[in-house]
């Protein structure tokens, strides 16, 4: 069993291939592999030996979409969900079933991972797992959003923006105009109510483009939405325009029907309660990263 902590939420991804699997993950999970205690049981395990078999029935809905060069397909059923990926490459079809099936009180989610003759290439791996626990991590108050995360003065920021308005190209001018500032995330972070009424956000193993997969975390200071424009700006949003910020950037997988969007909306609505958020409007420069700072914590430099 390999089992994995992110976001301090464990899970366990069951195969007969699992010395293939572990090596296969190896690039980008070195620092989530775990072991279970006491302490870390898990909220799910992932079954990667099974077949996925499509009901007779209808889906209530499905959603196609795109990863890069591959289709994503998920169909939602009244007892489960189904999302399937096609390798355009090979031409191979990978999939996940998000149902309720339990062992010793803890979730299955059936997946042909490691069913078929080829191993899923990483991006499919990845985005399978990233579902399974956007899934589960409903549960405990956790999302995981897209978007570019900094840290500053030991506080994250999470910039979000549709892809190619310049959310890591704005990372990136903190980082080399602002001192102090490191990298936690630049794709997929994410963050979670605890039960104290704070909130945090986390490194993941799934960052896009740039290679930053670091199991550690930070209080979350501001979400920033990035806009492209011919000055900087940094304003804060009132509680409607808030939402309408931040929400976009969640999973789309999980704002298909009520099941998951409303769960999604609590959560989100209670971290905002916590967070404030803001638009950025900015020119992808040194002095966009200044401004922002200076908004966020009185930076001088």
């Amino acid at each position: 069993m390999i089992y994995l902590t992110v976001a301090c939420l464990t899970f366990g991804l069951k195969s007969s291939r699992e010395t293939t699997l572990r090596k296969r993950m190896e690039h980008n999970y070195a620092d989530f592999f775990t072991e279970t205690d006491g302490n870390n049981t898990p909220i799910f395990i992932i079954d990667a030996d099974s077949k996925i078999t499509t009901k007779e029935q209808q889906p209530i809905t499905v959603f196609n979409y795109s990863l890069a060069e591959d289709n994503a397909c998920l169909k939602i059923y009244a007892d489960r969900r189904i999302l399937t990926i096609h390798h355009t490459a090979s031409g191979n079809c990978f999939s996940i079933e998000c149902g309720t099936v339990s062992e010793n009180n803890i979730t299955v989610y059936k997946s042909d991972l490691a069913a078929q003759s080829v191993a899923p290439p990483h991006n499919i791996l990845d985005h399978l797992l990233l579902f399974a626990l956007s899934m589960s991590g409903l549960h405990h108050n956790m999302l995981l959003i897209h978007a570019s995360s900094t840290v500053y003065n030991d506080k994250a920021m999470m910039f979000l923006g549709e892809s190619g308005t310049g959310k890591s190209t704005h990372s990136r001018m903190w980082l080399e105009n602002i001192s102090g500032t490191t990298l936690l995330n630049d794709d997929a972070p994410a963050v979670r109510l605890l039960s104290d009424g704070t909130v945090r956000t986390y490194g993941t193993p799934w960052s896009g483009k740039t290679p930053c997969y670091m199991n550690t975390s930070y209080p979350l200071e501001a979400f920033v939405r990035i806009k492209r424009a011919q000055y900087n700006r940094l304003t804060r949003q009132d509680t409607i325009h808030a939402f309408g910020a931040v929400l976009p950037s969640c999973l789309p997988t999980l704002q298909q029907d009520e099941t998951t969007l409303d769960p999604l909306c609590n959560i989100l609505s209670s971290i905002l309660a916590n967070v404030p958020v803001y638009v950025m409007e900015c020119l992808p420069n040194g002095n966009a990263a200044r401004v922002c700072c200076n908004g966020l914590f009185e930076y001088k430099q």
